[in-house]
């Protein structure tokens, strides 16, 4: 599972609910829509979503692209945060993603798939979605959701000092990893093994308590 931002996806609006008049401040609802060609699939996301991020709202469920970014899109149907299924029957997630993307951020957008993330994160990066996770992982879906919803929610972030803290070159890895670059790759850059590369991503896997590399490269870029 990983979670990212881009230059131009890094959302930090909050949308909250209007709500009547309390002695305690409301808590920010974070609405939720998704598209997948499996209907099975947005039945069952539709049921775990309480469990799942409890400050949030299902607003739809829609199986094509067209339809979902037509709806990302309108104001009237907007969700805060999409959750985009990287294989569609008429386009791409990865389309999907671009095409929100260039149009604005104030959609938060959560790639998930049935395959392997490491497959789709570079992509997904790229096209705009701030963070990735696997259909089959609720541990990691819900892990996932909490931290593109912290971005929509700036207020409920922890504070800086209490962010676990990477090495230059464990960051330099991370972001690289996210650009679509292999570890030979970025060892050709640095002029050091592929093996070096990879253990400053495994330890900033381990520092950032990320169940796998797609996971640290998503919370990485939330960051």
């Amino acid at each position: 599972m990983t979670v990212m931002t881009g230059n131009d996806s890094t959302a930090t609006q909050s949308v909250l609910h209007t709500t009547p008049p309390s002695t305690t401040p409301p808590t920010p609802t974070t609405l939720v829509a998704a598209v997948d060609n499996d209907a099975m699939a947005l039945m069952a996301l539709r049921g775990v979503l309480p469990r799942l991020l409890p400050e949030s709202r299902w607003l739809w469920g829609v199986a094509g692209a067209t339809e979902a970014i037509r709806m990302a899109l309108d104001p009237q149907t907007r969700p805060r945060l999409l959750l985009v299924d990287m294989s569609l029957d008429d386009g791409t997630g990865v389309t999907v993603c671009r095409r929100i993307r260039c149009r604005t951020d104030r959609v938060l957008l959560l790639a998930v798939t049935a395959f392997s993330v490491d497959a789709y994160a570079a992509r997904a990066a790229q096209a705009g979605a701030q963070g990735i996770v696997s259909k089959a992982d609720m541990p990691a879906m819900a892990a996932a959701l909490r931290a593109v919803a912290a971005t929509a929610n700036p207020s409920d972030r922890s504070s800086d000092d209490r962010q676990p803290r990477l090495g230059d070159r464990e960051e330099e890895t991370l972001r690289l990893l996210a650009q679509g670059l292999s570890y030979d790759q970025i060892a050709a850059q640095w002029d050091v093994t592929p093996a070096t590369v990879r253990t400053h991503a495994h330890r900033a896997t381990a520092k950032l308590g990320a169940r796998s590399l797609a996971h640290a490269i998503a919370l990485y870029l939330s960051r």
